[in-house]
């Protein structure tokens, strides 16, 4: 796509953006008037709608964000795609306390905006990966990854002297061992020239491996070649050799008439037509069908998506350079006007302060405190935030009035101290008041909603993120509203605009030189004061007026630099095996359908019912509560999930997709990974240290707690006790989830499969969310069984997937991918086109597998029960319970007053 094109779809998203801003105003307004919404379904639309706008907007920022060639307008975007994560996640949350569910279904949104849920699916985007984590450090993971030991400390003198010694000695070895070769093959009469050492790079060694591969594949189609020619040299042969025999012998039988072979060519023929026909129709019927999807073919067309990430990758290329470029002349430019301009600006940024003394001395014969330097300095005094001459008129008087008071009736320090602690009790009071106040009204609205006639309808809250959205759209649009016109200049779509380069390096050379003006004009600012003090002391006032003074604010903590280098301490974890090398996955490699009627089923009024989620419901779930969160900075972002569901369910599978598509580490805090790793207080201690360390300073990081039940058991096993599984239920939360801040991009995933077993109060502190993931579902294995079973060619593009499915729900995917790799070998497949295959085949070799993970209804009701006992969602869904069941039997009482 050209770079017009993506100009052209950014007026696009503009347009839709002012759409769905004035969309989510709407709920703004709804929440803040208090206004009621019913019934529920009305509510989860509205909210659905603007939910569904920002998905979609989401995905087409970041692609914009990406493949734009005009890279001063991309840090406008990209603070945009932070704001907007933030109120999706937002969003998400209302939509989940809406529907008394963590799994939230916008499909009748969806069907009014005319789209489709996977329209609306997260993608990662692309800076998640490659602008997260400094340059740096990517290459000391990479090298430590590839073998190559860069974090091992400097070794000292006596260390190189042992390991120089120790080479000879083994080339000394080597050498000894080849003339021995030698010897012997001199005393045997064998040839000795092919006796030679050769020192190959690992390159060299990959690329004689790769051609010996090839010549390898090329000598076995020869060989196959030669035998097939050499059999059908053989049985030509020997037919001709039993011909003459026959005929030899008397034996061979007369040849038919012409008539009989005229018939028999003109049956072989009609039956040859027919048979072409009838493939012909069925070839027709499958192009048909391939094309409405309702079939796989088993020879997909190549990958689109190979080739658009070929020229995304060349279009970054292209957007580099531009932005290089784009350095380089701000550089020069901040330069130049350092050089020519620095004494005026200085000029002036003085002369703005002397005038802001001014007019304070000619209103109110007083001055201002100054700003800070922690705060900004004089930048607030041109912002506007600094105290105005009427607040400080209005707190003159305050002062003054109390200030008489207490020449009137002078206070001890005693009575001063009681009544601080007074008003501080007094605050308290008021705060729980307040609170209870709250507590009682979110109980009579929730009474209320019990009977139909009395309830008030659903009540949105006030995002916290919209105004920050507003805020960063706000900001895009001041400096970019006259820019982006129909018809604009080449600057505008590629590249960079020159008079913004410019006015960005006017910018920072006005910070860069405004704290050297501050510190000069406190300077003068001292003076004055003196001077003023000296005319009041003239007039006989002992005391001039002073302003009120500023709090000074804390210095922000500067990092210490670390005493141990990062790659040392990354090597040491990745030896200890805590860090660790995942598979490479994406999420899209978790395979399931969504549960396409829910949505439906929970929207009727009276009667909702609630059916299960699908295993393409927990891909949604992570794409929002782990990939949005994993690359924001928000605060409503919940950085510790536990992933709870049976064995083989692909808890870890997500693990390792959502580690490799945002470009993670993977910290492995199993207990059965580190029961022997760092023993005792001491060295545990220091592990949390160095995990916290490399985790932020290689971020993004994923620190996985695989078997996390079995760190909060009530009771450890017999087995288990020699693991200590137990070990990390104290400090984990301390040290690990707690000091978790908005600003880390790391994620605390645990996975659990027993999760009955624990202390449910500790393990919900660790991990305060939770994914419960549902057993295999019909919908989902018949998807899985098309995607594999459609690769082998000789399978019925018709065949019975529907009937196979229902017979393996609850079976893991893992069992149903090794049945039918198990049931399709070499010899199965070349029988397909006689004998096809039947769906029993593959039931019986899923049943028969040794490692397969089956749950049944009655196993899975244990991990609903605990779900509803031990979530916070759980007291929601029952409250939601009751509530339709007392508004159904008032809908049934009052139906039978009107047939009386």
């Amino acid at each position: 796509m050209a770079s017009k094109e993506y100009y052209e779809r950014w007026l696009k998203i503009k347009e839709d953006f002012e759409k769905a801003l004035a969309a989510d105003q709407k709920i703004q307004d709804l929440a803040s008037d208090g206004i009621g919404i019913k019934p529920q379904a009305t509510a989860i639309e509205i909210i659905a709608r603007v939910y569904s706008q920002y998905c979609i907007l989401y995905n087409r920022l970041c692609e914009c964000y990406d493949q734009m060639d005009q890279v001063q307008r991309r840090p406008y975007i990209r603070q945009i795609i932070d704001t907007i994560t933030c109120r999706l996640l937002e969003l998400k949350s209302s939509l989940e306390t809406v529907e008394f569910f963590e799994y939230t279904y916008p499909d009748n949104a969806l069907k009014q905006m005319l789209i489709i849920p996977q329209d609306v699916e997260i993608l990662c985007p692309f800076f998640y990966p490659f602008e997260i984590r400094q340059k740096e450090m990517q290459y000391v993971i990479d090298q430590i990854f590839a073998g190559n030991r860069i974090g091992d400390p400097t070794p000292t003198q006596s260390e190189l002297e042992l390991r120089e010694q120790q080479r000879l000695e083994e080339e000394t070895r080597l050498r000894e061992e080849k003339e021995e070769e030698i010897r012997r093959k001199l005393a045997l009469g064998e040839d000795i020239e092919s006796i030679h050492s050769e020192v190959l790079t690992p390159e060299e060694k990959e690329k004689r491996r790769l051609e010996e591969e090839y010549n390898r594949h090329v000598n076995n189609i020869q060989r196959m070649e030669r035998s097939r020619s050499i059999v059908r040299l053989n049985a030509k042969k020997l037919n001709k050799d039993n011909a003459l025999y026959l005929e030899l012998a008397g034996l061979k039988k007369p040849e038919a008439s012409p008539y009989m072979k005229e018939r028999a060519a003109a049956l072989i023929k009609s039956i040859y037509k027919r048979f072409m026909e009838i493939k012909r129709e069925q070839k027709r019927e499958n192009k048909l069908k391939e094309k409405l999807q309702m079939i796989i073919t088993s020879q997909p067309k190549p990958s689109e998506k190979t080739e658009l990430k070929r020229v995304e990758q060349i279009r970054r290329s292209y957007r580099q350079k531009y932005h290089e470029k784009w350095l380089e002349d701000h550089i020069k430019e901040k330069a130049h006007i350092l050089q020519i301009k620095e004494d005026y600006i200085m000029d002036d940024i003085t002369s703005e302060i002397r005038e802001w003394f001014r007019v304070w001395y000619n209103k109110v014969r007083t001055f201002d405190e100054y700003p800070w330097p922690e705060e900004g300095g004089s930048i607030l005094v041109v912002k506007g935030e600094t105290f105005t001459i009427e607040e400080y008129i209005e707190y003159r008087a305050k002062e003054d009035k109390r200030l008489k008071e207490e020449a009137g009736n002078p206070k001890s320090k005693q009575q001063i101290k009681a009544e601080k602690l007074e008003a501080k009790l007094e605050q308290r009071r008021i705060e729980k008041e307040a609170l209870e106040k709250e507590k009682k009204r979110f109980s009579d609205y929730r009474k209320s909603r019990l009977n139909p006639a009395n309830d008030p309808g659903i009540y949105f809250n006030v995002g916290k993120q919209f105004e920050k959205l507003r805020e960063a759209w706000k900001d895009y649009q001041t400096q970019w509203r006259n820019i982006d016109v129909p018809d604009p200049p080449l600057e505008v779509i590629k590249g960079y605009i020159k008079d913004l380069v410019v006015g960005t390096a006017y910018q920072e050379v006005h910070l860069q030189l405004r704290p050297i003006v501050d510190e000069l004009m406190r300077l003068e600012l001292e003076q004055l004061k003196v001077s003023l003090k000296n005319d009041y002391n003239v007039a006989g006032i002992s005391k001039p007026p002073q302003s009120e003074k500023r709090k000074k604010p804390r210095k922000p903590r500067v990092p210490k630099p670390e005493k141990v280098p990062p790659a040392r301490m990354f090597q040491e974890l990745f030896d200890e095996g805590i860090i660790k090398q995942h598979k490479h996955l994406t999420i899209d490699d978790f395979w399931g359908d969504r549960n396409y009627a829910a949505a439906d089923m929970r929207a009727i009024e009276w009667t909702p019912t609630f059916p299960p989620p699908c295993l393409g419901d927990v891909r949604e779930q992570i794409r929002i509560r782990c990939l949005l969160t994993l690359g924001s900075s928000c605060r409503n972002a919940n950085r510790s999930l536990l992933l709870v569901g049976p064995k083989g369910s692909g808890k870890k599978t997500l693990v390792y997709a959502l580690a490799t598509e945002t470009n993670s580490i993977l910290i492995d805090l199993s207990p059965f990974n580190v029961y022997n790793k760092y023993p005792g207080p001491k060295n545990l201690k220091k592990m949390f240290n160095l995990i916290n360390k490399v985790s932020r300073l290689m971020q993004p990081a994923i620190i996985l707690v695989s078997d996390a039940d079995k760190i909060f058991y009530k009771k450890v096993p017999p087995e288990e006790k020699m693991f200590d599984p137990t070990r990390l239920q104290k400090d984990l939360y301390k040290e690990i989830v707690k000091p978790l801040s908005d600003k880390d991009k790391i994620l605390v995933i645990g996975t659990a499969s027993e999760p009955w077993l624990t202390k449910g109060a500790l393990m919900l502190k660790v991990f305060s969310s939770m994914i419960v993931f549902p057993r295999s579902d019909y919908g989902s294995i018949s998807f899985i069984l098309k995607k594999i079973l459609m690769k082998y060619h000789g399978i019925d593009r018709e065949f019975n997937v529907n009937s196979l499915a229902q017979a393996l729900r609850g079976f893991d995917i893992n069992t149903i991918r090794r049945a039918i790799e198990t049931v399709l070998n070499g010899d199965r497949i070349a029988q397909l086109y006689y004998k096809p295959l039947e769906p029993a085949e593959i039931l019986k070799a899923a049943m028969n597998d040794s490692q397969c993970n089956y749950i049944d209804p009655f196993d899975y009701d244990m991990f609903t029960q605990w779900y509803l006992a031990s979530s916070p969602w759980g007291g929601e869904y029952a409250y939601y319970m009751l509530m339709l069941e007392s508004q159904l039997n008032y809908k049934l009482k009052e139906e039978k007053k009107k047939k009386k």
